[in-house]
């Protein structure tokens, strides 16, 4: 499929999207689809040909009949006499018009706005309304744009360091934990100029209070100038994150893409394929890599294509403040599913006839495993993945026993800490508890479909450092097998920590350091 039909001009009125299509040939019988698809969802809407010449189509795409949600649509341009179809692409004129005009549509709580999708690719993303949709806010880049253009050369010789996490609504990841190493063992002088990035709804803001100098508020005018005029970003996830999510076209996301970004990384690479996203060629590509073991940096140099010298081998900066503090006179059971890729953005009855929701809400009211919690004086807490946060209301557990626990209203490590085991299917929090030397149980129910739309880079059979189980019968007897052991760690496990974690002296954050500052940062 060629990229070989060009968007020249969009046009607004009211509910309405023009779209001048340029045509390479004056002969060209040209059709038009806007579709959205995924795992469950197929929407396809035939667009309407308002005017033809030699030279142009003008297609409309009325927005009040499209379903709303947060979907990116597609156009797909086709013609009966020709076997190809065409994405079109938006030419670097109309982009620059998007950027710096003010192309939207609103229909009841959504947003619905045209922009350049990977290769320019043209799409039609539509999401909920947001605080930064507003005209002030898109003043407010323009003005940070414009100063950091000017003042660039001089905030460069601070050698900021802008640190984040995952939408920058929390502070327990490896960039809050990297953040405060710094804040507490690096002289003023050096200190003054790393900065830690955090929404002021997040839960943790005020306990960051005490580094108030240092924790600049998301999306304020010092966010954007600092994201313009850092010499390096430090983070848990990418660079996406440090900014707006899917904002409509702008200047500082086109400067955020150049800058230079150290990966935390969320986890330990294993259990989940993401070279797509994350390699040296993906959509979001970094500059260094950290890693926990040799064998982690030879994944990240084989699959993801990153040199050896991009590599270190730190281990994660969480990892040095984990503490066992379980206590087997009053056990606790943490279940924390990873999300599904095929779930993000469903809808909620989607979501609730889903495997993953009604395996999830049956084990949560099975009778013999509550009979066990009761007998056993036995707590069993439930953290959903942050992706899957809003689908928590979906889930009920009527035993004072099961708690239920939103994304960021606990400190996940806290949890970590005090649980006496974990019940998890592909998440990377198993690498904290493994850390802890506390048991696993892989509840895999539906491995299959993860391996054909995820996929691992270890064998789930052999290679697991805890064992696996792929229904609830099989599940349930392990559950009370390691409470009758003292919920100690099978030796065959332990065993395997050398090949798995190189480190385990509570000094990952300080390799980290030292690693940036050897690049000169």
């Amino acid at each position: 499929m060629e990229h070989s039909l060009h968007v020249t001009h969009i046009k607004i009125k009211r509910s309405q999207l023009y779209l001048t299509i340029q045509l390479p040939r004056p002969d060209m019988k040209i059709q038009a689809e806007l579709f959205y698809q995924n795992s469950s969802q197929n929407f396809r809407h035939q667009l309407r040909c308002v005017s033809r010449n030699p030279q142009n189509l003008i297609f409309q795409i009325d927005v009040s009949v499209l379903e709303p949600g947060e979907n990116d649509w597609n156009l797909r341009l086709y013609s009966d006499d020709c076997p190809d179809s065409w994405m079109p692409v938006i030419g670097s004129r109309l982009r620059m018009q998007l950027i710096l005009g003010s192309y939207s549509v609103k229909k009841d709580t959504c947003l619905f706005f045209p922009m350049g999708s990977t290769g320019h690719r043209f799409i039609l993303r539509s999401r909920p309304l947001r605080s930064y949709d507003s005209p002030l806010f898109h003043f407010k880049e323009l003005a940070a744009f414009g100063l950091g253009k000017l003042m660039n050369p001089l905030f460069k010789k601070r050698h900021i360091w802008l640190i984040y996490e995952k939408y920058c609504i929390s502070a327990q990841d490896n960039g809050f934990y990297f953040f405060q190493y710094c804040m507490k063992h690096l002289p003023a002088e050096e200190k003054k100029n790393i900065f830690f990035i955090l929404d002021k709804s997040s839960p943790q803001w005020k306990a960051t209070r005490k580094y108030r100098s240092n924790v600049i508020p998301f999306l304020s005018f010092c966010h954007l100038l600092y994201l313009m005029t850092a010499r390096l970003y430090i983070a848990s996830d990418s660079r996406l994150h440090a900014f707006a999510w899917k904002p409509m076209p702008n200047l500082i996301s086109r400067e955020i893409n150049k800058h230079d970004i150290y990966f935390l990384q969320h986890g330990v690479l294993a259990l989940k394929r993401v070279e797509n996203l994350f390699g040296a060629s993906g959509t979001s590509s970094m500059t260094y890599f950290t890693a926990s073991s040799e064998m982690e940096k030879a994944i990240i140099e084989q699959d993801f294509g990153y040199r050896p010298e991009q590599i270190p081998v730190t281990g994660l900066s969480r990892w040095d403040v984990l503490k066992d503090r379980s206590d087997l006179s009053h056990p606790s059971i943490l279940v924390m599913p990873t999300w599904r890729s095929w779930l993000e953005d469903q809808s909620d009855e989607t979501f609730r006839q889903s495997s993953y929701y009604r395996e999830y809400a049956a084990l949560l009211n099975d009778p013999k495993l509550r009979e066990f919690l009761h007998q056993t004086h036995t707590e069993l807490i439930f953290y959903i993945h942050p992706k899957l946060r809003e689908y928590i209301s979906a889930f009920h557990a009527d035993d004072p026993l099961i708690r239920l626990i939103p994304f960021g209203s606990v400190p996940l490590n806290q949890l970590i800490m005090k649980c006496s085991m974990l019940i998890t299917d592909y998440s990377s929090v198993s690498w904290d508890v493994y850390y802890l030397g506390k048991p696993i149980l892989f509840y895999q129910f539906d491995l299959d479909k993860y391996n054909e739309t995820n996929g691992s880079y270890i064998d789930m059979e052999k290679d697991l450092f805890g064992e696996r189980c792929l229904t609830r019968e099989e599940l349930l007897p392990k559950i009370h097998e390691y409470y009758e052991n003292g919920f100690k760690e099978k030796t065959a496990y332990a065993e395997m920590r050398k090949k798995y974690l190189a480190y385990h002296d509570h000094n990952n954050r300080r390799r980290t350091y030292e690693f940036i500052k050897d690049q000169g940062y």
